[in-house]
């Protein structure tokens, strides 16, 4: 998917909230300019794969676990998602990425709890100025890709997103990226598509109530 540096369950590009568990509601230190961190959107996953996954909202001192993540990105999943050759992220690129407000921009993160909290996975989205609408975008590490992460981060950015006032969401990616219109499609939201070339546009309400049918994600509420 095209944009601000974030791609696809298939090669990218994401209940209620889980009670506070007395986590403090601001950042950890070393987080995204000291603002509000919405420790209410942390999630324990199971069911997955063998491994202690858990799901949180990115903090700036992911910066390297970040550049370590892009760098065991195949190049297939780096083009699909940034429809070019981009083998390192540039400095200004990672701190764009780890440095979110929470409300407008934000992204979440799935790590590997056994592996020093290694990204496996990264969602965002950021609001398009002066509109209800976020761009969303998502990318799976290779290796855990085709296990859902794609699904459950859909799921979650657009809980959040709806929490945080936003209306919809939209994307770009491209036509041969199979994968990651499957997930927007069999997401249960009334999603809107077009083509030009080779680029493939979705749009669609993040509504709760417009919502067809549950989506196929992981229920992470489940997950302890």
């Amino acid at each position: 998917m095209r944009g601000t540096p974030s791609s696809d369950d298939a090669a990218s590009v994401e209940g209620e909230p889980a009670p506070d568990s007395g986590a403090s509601d601001r950042a950890p230190a070393g987080s995204s300019r000291d603002v509000a961190y919405p420790a209410e959107l942390e999630r324990e996953l199971a069911g997955i794969v063998e491994r202690h996954l858990r799901l949180r909202p990115v903090r700036s001192d992911d910066a390297e676990r970040l550049v370590a993540f892009h760098s065991r990105l195949s190049p297939g999943s780096i083009y699909r998602r940034y429809f070019a050759v981009r083998p390192l992220l540039t400095a200004q690129e990672v701190s764009h990425l780890t440095q979110v407000d929470y409300v407008d921009r934000l992204a979440l993160v799935v790590v590997d709890a056994g592996a020093g909290d290694a990204i496996v996975a990264i969602g965002r989205y950021e609001r398009i100025p002066a509109t209800t609408t976020g761009e969303v975008a998502f990318v799976v590490r290779d290796d855990f890709q085709h296990l859902g992460l794609g699904h459950l981060l859909l799921d979650q950015l657009a809980q959040a997103a709806w929490a945080r006032g936003l209306t919809k969401f939209s994307a770009v990616t491209l036509r041969e990226n199979r994968g990651m219109i499957a997930i927007f499609e069999h997401s249960g939201f009334p999603v809107t598509t077009s083509q030009r070339d080779e680029e493939y546009y979705v749009s669609f309400s993040i509504d709760p109530a417009e919502r067809r049918h549950a989506s196929p994600a992981l229920d992470p509420s489940s997950a302890e």
